[in-house]
């Protein structure tokens, strides 16, 4: 049973690196009619909060597209819209309101006007705005917000200094989280990077999330997270990001799935391409934690041998002088926990693994 599920789980995950390439999804109808609200609000208002990769160049507003990238803002008033760009028309943001999450808004169309909450008074509130969707799906451009009359934007209060930086692929995005069981196929309904286990954690012990992840991506030697590693917008060339403007405590890299799943790959090349992203992850971090992440949908010989892989660059690590880079131990996921599409992750699984990342940096970083 074990080895066909295995079988089954190499085919679906290779099926994710070819999804990794679709970047021109249909477009949808136009969004439902929303009626503008009088109170406009500038996207580059002082007050609003951006978390994660946003470039800043464009005059009409920031635009993201990695994974868990967020919008924050605090204001009084009886309602709030969102105009929004999408190069995908097909991106989906978690709205969360006072800390609980409430609506979904998918953008079906190139440019839109969305209401993010609509109440039956004047009150104060918070609102975060936290794309569920991964990179491919292209760019999405914050151009603005609309409160009710007489709304007005509030100052948020002082952000944690507390911040983790995930690099990841298919399972660091939520792939398939939310799908009722594995025979489900990827969709962009069923990916929610809110519920992933580095948002979990983030959200457990108060700190801001960056995720930098793609499903598909290996570690060495093609198709690798670190040839899009430094850029702020994946899809757009020439988009590069400053480390210098967020820096993490603690960065988790989970990279290995895709590596793995095909075959084992020869140990020395494969563990110096990783060391080799490593010592280019510490040249920004200096003083981070680095965690080398197993695998939780490996099975087998191969769980086993990536594991033992990583535990050597761990070791490599120290005995060059770095004694920052640390394992995580992400258990293989169980049946009895059920599955999301491809076999990935469900929201159970990652539930379980936000927990190790929990444990881990209360234990390292006294959070």
């Amino acid at each position: 049973m074990r080895s066909n599920r295995t079988v089954l789980s190499l085919l679906l995950i290779a099926g994710a690196a070819v999804m990794s390439l679709w970047t021109s999804p249909s477009l949808a109808d136009s969004p439902t009619e929303v009626t503008p609200l009088p109170v406009v609000i500038s996207p580059s208002n002082h007050l609003i909060r951006y978390v994660g990769r946003f470039d800043t160049s464009e005059s009409s507003g920031p635009r993201c597209s990695w994974s868990a990238s967020e919008v924050e803002l605090r204001f009084r008033g009886s309602a709030l819209n969102v105009s929004l760009a999408d190069t995908s028309s097909s991106d989906e943001f978690q709205v969360v309101v006072d800390g609980s999450p409430s609506s979904v808004i998918t953008t079906n169309n190139p440019s839109g006007l969305y209401n993010v909450y609509s109440g039956t008074n004047d009150a104060v509130h918070t609102i975060q705005l936290v794309k569920r969707t991964e990179a491919f799906f292209g760019v999405a451009q914050f151009q603005g917000f609309q409160l009710s009359t007489g709304g007005k934007l509030l100052p948020l209060p002082k952000p944690s200094n507390r911040r983790i930086e995930v690099i990841g692929d298919s399972i660091s995005c939520g792939y398939g989280d939310l799908a009722p069981n594995q025979e489900a196929h990827f969709s962009a309904t069923t990916e929610d990077a809110y519920l992933s286990y580095g948002a979990v954690a983030a959200r457990a012990l108060h700190a801001q999330y960056v995720c930098i992840a793609w499903s598909g991506r290996l570690m060495w030697p093609t198709n690798t997270m670190s040839s899009v590693y430094g850029m702020t917008l994946p899809t757009v060339s020439g988009s590069k990001w400053n480390f210098k403007t967020w820096i993490p405590q603690a960065v988790i890299i989970n990279l290995s799935t895709n590596d793995f799943a095909p075959g084992v790959p020869a140990a020395k090349p494969w563990e110096k391409g990783y060391e080799a992203f490593i010592a280019r992850v510490r040249k920004h971090y200096p003083h981070a934690l680095i965690y080398c992440a197993s695998s939780p949908m490996l099975w087998g010989n191969n769980s086993t041998i990536s594991r033992e892989y990583i535990h050597q660059i761990v070791t490599d690590e120290h005995n060059s002088g770095d004694n920052r880079v640390h394992y995580m131990d992400f258990q293989t996921q169980l049946e009895s926990n059920g599955f999301g599409a491809d076999w990935h992750p469900n929201v159970k699984t990652h539930a379980i693994m936000a927990a190790v990342v929990e444990q881990d940096l209360k234990r390292d970083l006294g959070w």
